[in-house]
């Protein structure tokens, strides 16, 4: 009768705390310790949740949790569903929590709004709060109201604030100290958050608050997140601050990898190295999970470090089976006592390798030279005799059968020898093959050197800044020299080499080596000398770093009100008359971003032409018009410009015309074709100040026409023109565009989220 009345009582006094607001996610950001606030992550919009598995959060007028409901449409659906790493862990599939001045209480009920325990089988949570609103303490209870011990025997939470963290202690119900978790030995716990809220470490300490090992040998455990908030990786270090294998899992920490829903896909520990380790309290290296288009979790299984999968009591998966009509009922769980078939060979791989007859290649061979005779100027570059010595060095090699890979590695040298940077060959399978079976590494070349410039979370040792020493056996000073063969650059510009391939590697890098189900890399972590070998495996995507290579805007406005700052960023200049962002598009686009510089009183605008590599000359044209104050020469007055029936000059706008402002040309080493014509312009007329590294590309070009591709390896052919050029009569044709202020972005800069040329500009 007690728990009766307590839940009538609750229930009827919650009524008056009327949700405010409503917000949905997909899952809740993993808690540590009951201290931490309830959070989403991955939102969604009231039309998103209904056909999947959500997390909708209500609160006060004050802003205040009131509700925390898992649900399928209208339906509370249980929290098994979510699968790993979700914050999830003391919740029920409802959670409401009431407050006075000085506490909070939660009570929890069931998918048939029944009161029942939570995860930590607790039937009431009540917190405290100190007289600044912050959380000092945590109590559980049964449903009798009498004290309880949680599942790892807590009683009661205390905080105490130090300095920005939180320090907990835990004790049971007979006032005993108690660690952190029965297996987890940490005693007395600081935790440090970042200004979001989220945890990014806790450190056993002794009553100083001094860093102290447990009695596996760790003092501290460092989390990391992705851009979702998703738990991406954790580490172990000892009171040294050295890496150590410690805790109840006996390993040096884990990673985690999600889909694009924020559903753990696969969670592994690893040791020292970053590869695989035995997690000692499961017994495997990692587990995978698989997901259905709802949300639900519908199987798991277990892995060794060789990447076999595990029997536990015979049973090599669990599959969680849900109604078809009806995803809200789930109707049976299912063991599967077999290990699966083997698999058969990748399909794609398979058809990537096709091999293609002698007779056919030399075909191709014979079209691509006799296409590469149409170029105007085909030896400006190179000698006729070196020219026909290399044709014949490459012909030989051609042997009975090959695939086009390797046809591609034969003829791109030919290609690229003529140094015009649209004569090209390309193998446009590359953009259609998944993202799975691409290397999951973005790299940046520095010195010759080649390092990664993203934390590869399949090994937590790769972070950022570690050096590629190795792909599959191949060094990476091979790889550099190997495919800056492949590369068209306009009179072999060094600098265009180094900025394409930062930009464009995992192109260029799979059109010559190909795909493999598995890619080995040698790599040394930053500041260490240590050579660690590991393994990615193409089934065991971490599709985050892939998907956002290709994802930035084309155009983009950043406006810095307290420095009366514009930075226009612009991709490319690749708007043509067609398509879905047309020249149209890009112009009114520019002429909007005039219209808010003019507003705003701007006084600085930095043109961010960085990794331009060019497009539609209108484009450059367009915003040529708003920087000049009188009417200029831009192209050459030639013939053939003349027969183009193209203007020679420009005028300037005179509505939002710039010109009376400081303008800022930003440049590196893909800055190319009409972009590199267009900074050439600038610099001979002193339109602005040009900043950063020798464009890639010079004043002069051979714009491309695009030929008909190989007929039988398909591979697709583009041919320079004749020569276009811009009215700059003292620059040099062999070199780039040399800025008025050298900077040159570094890996060190990159590393510590820094741009210095954007620095300068802010700071000047």
């Amino acid at each position: 009768m007690k728990h009766f009345l307590f839940v009538i009582v609750f229930v009827s006094c919650n009524l008056f705390s009327k949700a405010q607001t409503t917000n949905y996610f997909k899952h809740l950001v993993f808690r540590e310790t009951p201290y931490s606030e309830i959070t989403g992550r991955i939102p969604l919009t009231e039309e998103d949740v209904q056909n999947t598995n959500h997390f909708k959060l209500s609160y006060d007028s004050s802003n205040r949790l009131i509700l925390v409901e898992y649900k399928y449409n209208q339906n509370l659906v249980e929290l098994f569903r979510s699968g790993l790493l979700d914050g999830k862990r003391a919740l029920a599939p409802k959670t409401q929590i009431k407050y006075t001045k000085h506490t909070e209480t939660r009570i929890f009920f069931d998918v048939d709004t029944k009161p029942t325990t939570n995860g930590m089988s607790v039937f009431k949570e009540v917190y405290t709060y100190n007289k600044k609103g912050k959380r000092v303490g945590l109590k559980y209870y049964d449903k009798n109201d009498e004290p309880i011990n949680n599942s790892w025997n807590v009683f009661e939470y205390t905080w105490k604030h130090v300095n920005n963290t939180v320090l907990e202690t835990r004790k049971d119900v007979n006032g005993v100290n108690v660690t952190m978790r029965p297996y987890y030995k940490f005693q007395n716990v600081l935790y440090k958050f970042n200004d979001k809220g989220l945890l990014l470490s806790m450190n056993n300490v002794d009553k100083r608050l001094n860093l102290i090992n447990d009695e596996t040998g760790i003092a501290t455990e460092k989390v990391t997140y992705d851009e979702n908030k998703n738990l991406i990786n954790f580490k172990f270090f000892n009171a040294e601050n050295i890496p150590a294998i410690g805790s109840f899992l006996e390993t040096a920490g884990g990673f985690a990898t999600y889909d694009k829903n924020g559903n753990c896909l696969k969670y592994a520990t690893v040791g020292l190295d970053g590869n695989y380790q035995v997690d000692k309290r499961s017994n495997d290296a990692y587990s995978k999970y698989k997901f259905d288009s709802i949300g639900n979790l519908i199987e798991r299984s277990n892995y060794d470090v060789n990447n076999k999968i595990l029997k536990r009591r015979g049973v090599t998966s669990v599959k969680y089976v849900y109604d078809k009509d009806n995803p809200v009922q789930h109707t049976k769980t299912e063991l599967r006592h077999t290990t699966p078939t083997k698999r058969v060979q990748d399909s794609v791989l398979k058809k990537l390798n096709t091999r293609i007859e002698r007779d056919k290649l030399i075909e191709d061979f014979n079209q691509l030279l006799e296409t590469l005779k149409k170029h105007p100027t085909q030896f400006e570059f190179i000698h006729k005799v070196s020219y026909e010595k290399l044709v014949k060095v490459q012909r030989d090699k051609l042997k009975d059968s090959m695939t086009v890979r390797e046809f591609y590695q034969i003829v791109s040298p030919i290609v690229t020898s003529l140094g015009c940077l649209h004569t090209r060959v390309v193998d446009t399978r590359f953009f259609r093959t998944a993202y799975k079976y691409w290397l999951p590494l973005t790299v940046w070349f520095e010195d010759e050197k080649m390092y990664a410039i993203n934390n590869c979370v399949e090994n937590i040792e790769m972070n950022v800044g570690s050096e590629i020493v190795e792909i599959n056996g191949i060094s990476s000073s091979e790889i550099l020299r190997t495919l800056k063969s492949t590369i068209s650059a306009d009179a072999f510009n060094q600098s265009f080499y180094r900025g394409d391939l930062n930009v464009n590697f995992l192109y260029y890098y799979h059109s010559y080596f190909g795909f493999e189900s598995e890619y080995q890399i040698k790599f040394k972590p930053y500041k260490s000398e240590k050579i660690i070998t590991t393994s990615f495996r193409i089934d065991e995507p971490a599709p985050s770093y892939k998907t956002k290579i290709n994802n930035k805007p084309r155009l983009s406005l950043e406006v810095k009100k307290e420095k009366k700052t514009a930075i226009l960023k612009i991709k490319n200049f690749r708007y043509f008359p067609r398509g879905r962002q047309n020249i149209d598009f890009f112009k009114e686009t520019i002429d909007g971003y005039m219209k808010k510089i003019k507003e705003e009183n701007i006084t600085k605008v930095a043109f961010d032409l960085r990794a331009n590599r060019g497009g539609n000359p209108e484009c450059a044209k367009h915003i040529i018009s708003y920087i000049i104050d009188k009417e200029i020469n831009y192209y050459e007055d030639n013939a053939l410009n003349k027969r183009r029936n193209r203007p020679i000059t420009i005028k300037p706008k005179t509505i939002n015309n710039i010109s009376d402002i400081k303008i800022y040309m930003l440049t590196n080493g893909r800055s190319a074709s009409a972009t590199a014509q267009m900074l050439a312009v600038v610099k001979h007329n002193e339109l602005a100040a040009i900043i950063g590294e020798e464009t890639g590309g010079t004043y002069s070009t051979h714009p491309g026409r695009v030929m008909p591709s190989l007929r039988n390896t398909k591979l697709s052919l583009q041919i320079g023109t004749k020569r276009e050029s811009v009215n700059v009569p003292k620059l040099v044709l062999y070199k780039g565009i040399i800025p008025d202020k050298k900077i040159k972005l570094e890996l060190f800069d990159i590393i510590n989220g820094d741009d210095p040329v954007l620095n300068y500009i802010k700071e000047e």
